[in-house]
């Protein structure tokens, strides 16, 4: 896909939301397990809303870092308020660069993609959804597709639109 900068900012403004309720961080959880098919059984999926966890699921071909790799991108989300691919695209990849500028550890920040930031229209971001277990890219998309559905499902009245 090779996204640029501008696109992915332009998916971060088309992916916001009305509302976003404890139900719907459930139901954005499955749609990336649905979506991700058999690949899901490689993932690891976490769901939160104001820093609490909402929903997580481990499939059965993961390991303990990819743990690590959601703590880190879902700091990099809630830091900068935008997708962590959008941060791995300003700063090229260069994790040591971000590191230096924002004065944060590469232990505890990692620049891939796979974190998306869940934001409701004139409130500003809420949450975070994250992937672990396929390419930057690949999660990024996996992220944006199953807040699309969702942001579908709550227009069709199939997921709960309570705040």
């Amino acid at each position: 896909m090779a996204a640029t900068i501008e696109e992915v900012l332009q998916q971060e403004r088309d992916m916001e939301l009305d509302s976003f309720s404890a139900e719907d961080a459930f139901t954005l959880g499955m749609n990336v397990l649905e979506i991700a098919g058999k690949q899901s059984r490689g993932l690891v999926v976490s769901v939160r809303r104001n820093g609490k966890l909402l929903f997580y699921k481990a499939g059965t071909n993961t390991v303990i870092d990819q743990d690590d790799c959601i703590r880190q991108k879902t700091n990099v989300v809630n830091l900068h308020s935008h997708s962590s691919l959008y941060l791995f695209l300003k700063y090229d990849g260069d994790e040591q660069a971000y590191c230096q500028v924002n004065g944060v550890s590469s232990g505890d920040y990692a620049l891939n993609g796979g974190c998306f930031p869940i934001k409701l229209r004139n409130a500003g971001m809420i949450g975070t959804v994250a992937v672990c277990g396929l390419t930057s890219e690949e999660e990024h998309m996996l992220c944006l597709n199953a807040i699309s559905l969702l942001k579908r499902q709550q227009y069709k009245g199939e997921a709960s639109s309570a705040k």
